[in-house]
C-alpha cells in the first residue's frame, strides 16, 4: 500500500518546466566542468541516439518530425533523474525511454542538467 501511494505521489509531481531545465543546462554547459562533461557526453550519445531517432522517425507522422531538445537531469550515479523535451513531439515521446533508461557519464555535480539537441530534417 505504501509503495502504491509513493508511486502515485511521484506521478503527480510536476516535471521541471522546460525553460527552467534549458536555462540550467545552458548555464552548466558554459562552465569549464560543463564543457568537459559535454564533450564526454556527446561521444557516448552517438552510439545509441542515432538508431533510436531513426526507429522513432519511421513511426511518426510527417508533421511530428521536427527538431527538439532533450533536457536530462543526470544524477551523481549517472542515471537520468528527469527528462523533459522542448517541444514534446511524437518523436520525443517515442525516444523518451531511451533517454530515461540510459546510464550517462558521472556529472561534475549531482542533479546536473544537460541539453541534447536532436536535429531532424
Amino acid at each position: 500500500m505504501l509503495i502504491a501511494a509513493l508511486a502515485l505521489l511521484f506521478a503527480l509531481v510536476p516535471a521541471t518546466p522546460v525553460e527552467v531545465a534549458r536555462n540550467e543546462a545552458e548555464s552548466n554547459a558554459k562552465s569549464p566542468a560543463g564543457k568537459r562533461y559535454e564533450g564526454v557526453m556527446v561521444s557516448r550519445l552517438e552510439e545509441w541516439l542515432r538508431p533510436a531517432v531513426e526507429r522513432c522517425v519511421k513511426k511518426a507522422a510527417k508533421e511530428e518530425i521536427i527538431s527538439f531538445d532533450a533536457l536530462v537531469r543526470v544524477g551523481e550515479d549517472g542515471k537520468a533523474e528527469e527528462v523533459v523535451f522542448g517541444p514534446e513531439t511524437e518523436v520525443a515521446r517515442c525516444i523518451a525511454p531511451d533517454f530515461r533508461d540510459r546510464t550517462y557519464p558521472h556529472p561534475p555535480k549531482p542533479s546536473w542538467w544537460v541539453k541534447v539537441e536532436v536535429r531532424l530534417q
